[in-house]
């Protein structure tokens, strides 16, 4: 019955045209800023429409391979996700992704990992460009930041975040601004 009600949302929401308008939004600009990762080349790029501005080396989380599942797993999630904040941190400067994505949400549910209404927290947040909670058993707070105090070594050492070099995320944070499409590939 819960899935039956979440999909009536999704269908209603998709028919009154509040879902997609804000993808649509960005995409009428012409060139959208993307910043799309790979975790098997530990590569980033930022790019402006088809220009690629600048590429990045990455170290990720302890557990790089495969997507991110639940909290505590060391894993740097896989799929579309948005810049949703920016603020320091003790690792320099970072950039909040939204992860959970409606997709991790609902393959947390399928695994009875969170509930009905968690899964609508996360919907909502997604579909308002917000946060997501992290207070789930999927986890959170998972962006880009830099090395803080710690020298750059590209070894993996995170909790599933992606770091960058703390001139590289000075860089990212005065250019990228909050709502930009990121995307991590395995």
């Amino acid at each position: 019955m819960q899935a039956v009600v979440r999909w009536s949302v999704v269908a209603m929401l998709m028919a009154i045209g509040v879902a997609g308008s804000a993808v649509q939004a960005e995409y009428a600009s012409g060139g959208p800023t993307v910043l799309e990762i790979w975790k098997a080349e530990r590569r980033m790029e930022l790019r402006r429409g088809e220009q690629v501005v600048r590429q990045f080396q990455v170290v990720l989380g302890v557990a790089p391979r495969y997507a991110k599942e639940s909290r505590g797993d060391y894993r740097t999630p896989v799929g579309h996700y948005y810049i949703s904040e920016k603020h320091v941190s003790r690792f320099h400067r970072f950039l909040g992704l939204s992860y959970p994505n409606v997709d991790d949400a609902e393959r947390g549910y399928d695994r009875g990992l969170i509930d009905a209404n968690e899964w609508a927290d996360i919907y909502f947040a997604n579909l308002n460009r917000n946060s997501p909670t992290s207070a789930t058993a999927l986890g959170g707070r998972v962006g880009i930041h830099g090395f803080g105090d710690r020298p750059f070594i590209p070894v993996d050492w995170t909790e599933g975040c992606i770091a960058i070099r703390n001139e590289d995320i000075e860089y990212l944070y005065d250019v990228v601004p909050v709502g930009t499409e990121v995307v991590i590939n395995e």
